[in-house]
């Protein structure tokens, strides 16, 4: 199960690239603002989702407290990040304050995110493969 965290965790790390990209493409967006950002709201949403998913992944591993922690993190970030877009005024110095925050909370998520793949790939590691059962010398 740890293999599909590590799994998981990577197809974070694609949709994390991708919400850079559509970020990108909605502050360029020639549209309203609500439909240049329609994209990267969406991708946001499942962003939570796989996140949410990787906590359950987590903890079906087995692999310690600090894993699970990392993914909750992940998640928890997430969440907050839905949260600065939500509190922060558009059009205010103070809303664009606290929404410069928007971009700091998505480097740290992805920190989290690679923390805890990171993780995952030493834990893998240390397992190693399964030793065959020695059978005993024919006399």
């Amino acid at each position: 199960m740890l293999r599909v965290y590590r799994v998981w965790i990577m197809l974070l790390h694609a949709l994390i690239g991708v919400q850079f990209f559509l970020a990108g493409y909605g502050a360029l967006g020639t549209g309203s603002t609500d439909e240049s950002f329609s994209l990267h709201i969406m991708n946001g949403r499942l962003i939570a989702v796989v996140a949410l998913a990787g906590i359950l992944f987590a903890a079906l591993a087995r692999s310690g407290g600090k894993l699970v922690g990392l993914a909750a993190g992940t998640f928890g970030l997430v969440v907050l990040q839905s949260l600065i877009a939500l509190v922060s005024v558009a059009g205010t110095v103070p809303g664009q304050i606290i929404f410069g925050f928007h971009a700091i909370n998505a480097l740290m998520i992805m920190g989290v995110a690679e923390a805890s793949g990171r993780l995952a790939k030493r834990l893998i590691a240390g397992r190693g493969p399964a030793e065959a059962p020695v059978e005993p010398a024919a006399a």
